[in-house]
């Protein structure tokens, strides 16, 4: 976000969205660290960067359905990483120069990011780096879904789920790396197959042209 020319900060004292509480029920949690997120990121116009989903929806989505304060003025400076570098770049398409290195990407979109926001942008965005080969694989769920997947009595249904995506991934050819956005579609995926796992941020952070 610096090399695109973004002056970058990271809000001292924040805390966890809530995710983990609010996905098994403890909203009580849930609200008492919506409350302190949203009094932390008030007062300012700033873009707030997402770079895991489920965070994000719970800014966008969550907090105004449990009726914190604030939570809809907060939620419209809310975006994705990779909605935000596609935005800028469309208006400035050499803003970043990139490498010409050829490489082979596979991406999985996140659920949440799928439900809030058009992950085609994700494509473009990969698109743009030269000589890369960029395929979106059509999945569902990874089965982790947060702390789902680490029950020991959901384990076996959380591989059950993730069957269709890791089909998909053992199918791409040798040296493609999986880009998946999700802390807990990487955490799955890294569980289940030798392949190499990144986030856009990072494949695109490697993809900078040496200067």
């Amino acid at each position: 976000m610096e090399a695109i020319g973004c002056y970058v900060t990271l809000p001292r004292q924040r805390k966890c969205c809530g995710r983990p509480a609010f996905s098994v029920g403890n909203l009580d949690e849930t609200r008492r660290l919506g409350a302190h997120n949203l009094a932390l990121l008030a007062n300012d116009d700033a873009p707030i960067i997402f770079l895991e989903p489920s965070c994000y929806s719970m800014f966008v989505e969550d907090y105004r359905e449990l009726g914190l304060p604030g939570a809809a003025a907060v939620a419209a400076r809310c975006i994705l990483f990779e909605d935000f570098i596609e935005n800028l770049l469309k208006q400035a398409p050499d803003a970043l120069k990139f490498d010409h290195e050829q490489g082979r990407l596979a991406i999985h979109a996140h659920c949440h990011a799928k439900a809030l926001t058009t992950v085609k942008n994700w494509r473009q965005l990969a698109a743009r780096m030269p000589n890369r080969t960029v395929a979106m694989l059509d999945t569902g769920c990874c089965g982790m879904a947060g702390s789902f997947g680490m029950l020991a009595s959901k384990y076996e249904l959380s591989l059950k789920i993730a069957e269709p995506l890791m089909d998909q991934i053992k199918q791409q050819p040798f040296g493609t790396t999986i880009v998946l956005s999700g802390t807990s579609c990487r955490h799955q995926v890294r569980h289940l197959a030798t392949v190499r796992v990144q986030h856009m941020a990072e494949v695109l952070a490697e993809a900078l042209a040496k200067t």
